[in-house]
């Protein structure tokens, strides 16, 4: 009796053990494709969803975000930079451009299956969403930081860029005997309210989305950077948070290889 009792606990305990390697060798399994998966979509970004992409650039325009963001990124090998020159003798041949952009205007960013993207905002959230840096971290937000990481790309392209435009066309390149005095003052005390909502935004933190840079800053950084251009900075005097969050982005190596040392041209033929 005490034999059949030692046997069937020891067939008990066998059997145990056995669906316990059986659960374990699963996990294991599961854990190592869910890995190799993550891999593969790592991969994937960081590599393949590239190829074909072409960016319509030029410097000083608005495109010169979607250039900084994929400096950023380390993908200025992988992404054909395509340049495009609107103004003056060297003006690319607009005609055939319009086939890639109907306003013949920059940025375009076009995908492997020939779509066309062509708001730098919508160029920067795709390429901020489907790319990471060469470490496989990326430069979107912390979930808690979401939405000031979209309110802020929208606001900078949709209302700051708006205020930006006239100021820099009639203060950097039309003579002062010639400048639309109304429109100056209008805009000058729009971009004062937007200095203001930014600048509070911005006290006390790093970058848009506090201590982490994001693709955000690259769409706010051009315009804090656009402004830093107009009359030699003037409009950026009285906001030093600005002109700190300014310096910062131009200690960034993507920046300096972007923008740094550079300076606007005339966009005659098109706007920045």
């Amino acid at each position: 009796m005490e034999r059949w009792r030692v046997g069937a606990i020891s067939a008990a305990a066998g059997f145990v053990a056995g669906v316990a390697g059986t659960v374990l060798a699963s996990w294991t399994v599961r854990r190592l494709m869910r890995s190799e998966g993550v891999q593969a979509m790592r991969r994937r970004k960081t590599g393949s969803d590239t190829r074909g992409m072409k960016l319509y650039h030029s410097f000083p325009f608005r495109s010169s975000r979607c250039a900084w963001l994929l400096a950023e990124l380390g993908k200025t090998e992988e992404v054909e930079i395509v340049p495009v020159s609107l103004h003056g003798s060297e003006a690319s041949d607009l005609m055939t451009y319009r086939t890639v952009h109907p306003h013949g205007t920059l940025p375009a960013l076009v995908l492997r299956d020939g779509s066309v993207l062509l708001e730098s905002s919508a160029i920067c959230l795709y390429l901020a969403d489907n790319l990471t840096c060469p470490d496989g971290t990326t430069l979107l937000p912390d979930k808690q930081q979401q939405a000031h990481y979209y309110n802020i790309i929208c606001y900078a392209t949709s209302t700051f860029d708006i205020i930006l435009e006239p100021l820099y066309m009639q203060l950097t390149h039309t003579p002062v005997n010639q400048r639309n005095t109304g429109l100056v003052d209008t805009m000058t005390r729009k971009f004062h309210i937007c200095a203001n909502v930014l600048s509070s935004h911005l006290c006390g933190q790093a970058f848009v989305c506090g201590d982490k840079f994001t693709a955000a800053d690259c769409v706010l950084g051009f315009n804090v950077w656009w402004a830093s251009v107009i009359e030699g900075g003037a409009l950026l005097e009285e906001y030093p948070v600005l002109r700190d969050y300014l310096a910062r982005l131009q200690a960034r190596p993507a920046f300096e290889a972007t923008l740094k040392g550079k300076r606007p041209v005339k966009p005659s033929g098109g706007s920045l």
